[in-house]
């Protein structure tokens, strides 16, 4: 009873902190992350180099912004221009997508004339309300989309600097600040700090590695497959399937499938041919690799990761696609070391 008590206990803390107030210290939080990814360069340049420490915590910060800078300003700055082009040219996708399902429409009424009249009304209906949810996502979604995101552009450029300035003053002083708030907690936690601390920054982290890992193959192969096909905005496409396909249930056949049957439907039989090869390989690919990649991780089940991203849409909003499968990482991890009640 105590240990079901302590796991509810655990999971509302969770929910009221990041709910209520790591909104408030998201940029030390990422401070953090960064001071954690940053720390063994850290170690080297202070204990073999004997470089100071504000020094070498303001080489290993720009150590850090030249690979963002320098390796990724060409990709992203690519990602983004295709983006532009595809916004621009979204007015003509969407009249030419919803031209072609008022043709099918049209066709599919034509074919329920042999069916009862009451079924028959029921099924026109239902096909004309589906072309005007299709035509009125596709147009004020997507639309309405892009305009929160540019608004939130002031708030991620302070939130930058603030994570940059933090991750410096950590970087300098970890151990300290570690060890004061370890002397914060009770003494039978305290003497377990470090056990779990591992457990969890292993399961952490390992499986965001893991994540990456495979969403950059997928993009990769995609974008190959799409440059083969002369596909239009091909690295733009490439990394929005590789995002989606780390979508338990969903993944790259998400986009690829309807494409592919749009290109049927347009008797663009070739790309719709392409696109279902590169399926085929991304399938391939992602039953060889990711057991390889995620078998040292601590791995959840696709439907308990489809859980915890849709409870966290709902409790955190945008966010909790990423706090959601971390969450449940977190709570397994924290299982395998005895600190919360494992699942029978």
């Amino acid at each position: 009873v105590l240990k079901i008590i302590r796991l509810i206990l655990f999971l509302v803390f969770i929910y009221l902190f990041l709910n209520y107030i790591g909104g408030l210290f998201l940029p030390f939080i990422i401070g953090y992350i960064l001071c954690i990814v940053l720390y063994p360069l850290f170690k080297i340049l202070n204990n073999r180099y004997k470089i100071p420490k504000p020094l070498s915590s303001i080489l290993c910060i720009a150590t850090l912004i030249f690979l963002v800078v320098f390796l990724g300003v060409g990709v992203i700055g690519q990602i983004v221009k295709e983006g532009k082009e595809f916004i621009k040219d979204l007015p003509y996708y969407v009249n030419s997508i919803k031209t072609t399902f008022d043709e099918i429409n049209e066709n599919v009424k034509g074919l329920m004339t042999i069916l009862p009249d009451g079924l028959e009304k029921a099924l026109i209906n239902f096909f004309d309300n589906f072309s005007s949810i299709i035509g009125e996502f596709l147009g004020n979604g997507l639309k309405n989309t892009s305009i929160k995101v540019i608004k939130k552009v002031p708030n991620a450029l302070m939130i930058t600097i603030i994570s940059i300035i933090s991750c410096y003053l950590m970087l300098i002083d970890k151990e300290n600040i570690q060890k004061f708030i370890i002397k914060q907690l009770p003494k039978k936690y305290s003497d377990k700090f470090g056990i779990v601390k591992s457990g969890i920054g292993d399961a952490v982290f390992g499986y965001i590695r893991a994540q990456l890992i495979i969403m950059c193959l997928i993009a990769t192969i995609c974008f190959i497959g799409l440059l083969i096909l002369n596909a239009p905005y091909a690295l733009f496409i490439a990394v929005v399937i590789g995002i989606i396909d780390a979508l338990p249930v969903f993944g790259s056949g998400f986009i690829l499938w309807p494409w592919a049957l749009y290109n049927v439907i347009t008797q663009n039989y070739g790309l719709a041919t392409g696109l279902i090869i590169i399926y085929v390989v991304i399938l391939v690919t992602r039953q060889l690799v990711e057991p390889r990649i995620l078998g040292k991780q601590i791995g959840i089940h696709p439907l308990a990761t489809l859980m915890s991203i849709y409870v966290g849409l709902q409790i955190f909003g945008a966010f909790g696609f990423i706090i959601g499968p971390i969450l449940m990482v977190i709570i397994k991890a924290l299982q395998n070391e005895n600190v919360l009640p494992k699942w029978r």
